[in-house]
């Protein structure tokens, strides 16, 4: 019986083996984002926010007594431009692929850092958190020289905890879309189906004036309007249950989850929260034991679609 279980489980880390690119992928969309926010925006922009006219450093409150084992506060915040840059180095190695056992960790500290601290965050500044916190154990059992390396699928102990840390990582992509969806039923204007309306017009989050143009006269019509509201919270729904879609179909719906998002960049502008949701979605939706063949992608796309 215990012969068996054990020749069981060993074939599951097999079939299951989660130390491909596909993980790989999904670390450097979350890198990406990050490292984008970082090179972009200048040091008083990322850490500074004003409150009844007065400057405040999330960086310097006493509030928050994690801030003393901030990443960003290493040599005080006088010295952050050296730490962040310092944070955009890390970033880079993580995007590389190399050292994943020590990248993991210091990815981690840099993310969670910069989302407790900076001032100009957005829930994709959480989801990369969380993320990349559930990604330590899979990191530090990953012997690989680099994330991007297809290696041959081994039995070993560790490839439970690589698979556990997925699971982990699939069932809070599952709660981010479920709290969306059901989230939303307790609000009147999602109820009556204008939330949409709304959102798009919204002084903070709202669509830039170029797409307002295109956009506001379809907004007129109240069936419009309607279909997106309702539509945007079936769509949430039906990623939420796709927990336990076949592949394929989650395969296929991971192409409308990127579009989905991509249009909320072109509409809403959040683009740290597009890249690290996305990296989510490629764990929840895309089967994480088959390597991507970014070639075969890409003569599939470009060679045989674009230029033909």
């Amino acid at each position: 019986m215990i012969k068996r279980l054990e020749k069981k489980l060993k074939s599951l880390t097999v079939d299951y083996f989660p130390y491909t690119n596909v993980i790989g992928l999904a670390r450097t969309l979350i890198a990406v984002g990050t490292l984008l926010t970082l090179i972009c925006n200048p040091v008083y922009t990322l850490f500074n926010t004003i409150k009844n006219g007065k400057v405040v450093n999330p960086l310097l409150s006493g509030d928050i007594p994690i801030n003393d084992y901030n990443f960003f506060t290493l040599f005080g915040f006088e010295n952050v431009i050296y730490t962040k840059v310092a944070a955009i180095l890390i970033l880079i190695l993580v995007i590389s692929g190399r050292f994943i056992r020590i990248s993991g960790i210091l990815h981690w500290w840099v993310t969670t850092s910069f989302m407790l601290s900076a001032s100009i965050i957005d829930g994709g500044d959480q989801i990369g958190a969380i993320i990349t916190l559930l990604l330590i154990p899979h990191c530090l059992t990953d012997s690989r020289k680099s994330h991007w390396t297809k290696v041959e699928a081994v039995p070993r102990p560790s490839n439970i905890i690589g698979i556990t840390s997925i699971i982990l990582i699939r069932l809070q992509v599952f709660v981010i879309y479920f709290h969306a969806a059901v989230g939303k039923l307790n609000v009147t204007e999602w109820i009556n189906g204008t939330a949409i309306y709304y959102w798009l017009n919204h002084s903070a989050f709202g669509m830039p004036l170029w797409l307002s143009h295109i956009t506001n006269p379809l907004l007129k019509n109240s069936f419009f309007v309607s279909a997106l509201t309702y539509g945007s919270i079936l769509f949430e729904i039906i990623l939420c249950m796709s927990l336990l879609a076949g592949s394929r179909f989650k395969k296929n719906l991971l192409v409308f989850a990127i579009t989905f998002h991509i249009l909320i960049i072109f509409y809403h502008g959040i683009f740290s929260f597009f890249f690290a949701i996305s990296s989510g979605l490629v764990i929840y939706l895309y089967p994480f034991y088959t390597p991507i063949n970014f070639r075969h992608i890409y003569e599939k796309t470009f060679k045989r679609g674009v230029l033909a």
